[in-house]
């Protein structure tokens, strides 16, 4: 494994060790070049709690593009709805 993936995968289990330690979920989106993907994390046991992405035609009614601002910000709602239904605040 070279030293720049070394590294970064350093600093994420890092991350995410504090972040458990809180006992706080953690949001992660991922960004391809075609879509934008979200989960709300539960930090105990690693299982989603919730997760939107622009794949799913509910989220991607109306939209021009996927891969954009107006649709990152339409999965951060719809992330966001789901993740209170769950029970995150």
């Amino acid at each position: 494994m070279d030293k720049k993936k070394a590294a970064r995968l350093r600093r994420a289990r890092k991350a995410r060790a504090q972040i458990r330690r809180q006992g706080k979920p953690r949001l992660t989106v991922y960004r391809s070049g075609q879509h934008i993907y979200a989960q709300v994390i539960n930090s105990e046991d690693g299982h989603v709690l919730a997760a939107a992405s622009t794949v799913q035609s509910t989220v991607r009614e109306g939209l021009k593009s996927t891969s954009n601002k107006e649709a990152a910000a339409a999965v951060g709602k719809a992330v966001a709805e789901k993740a209170v239904e769950a029970g995150v605040k």
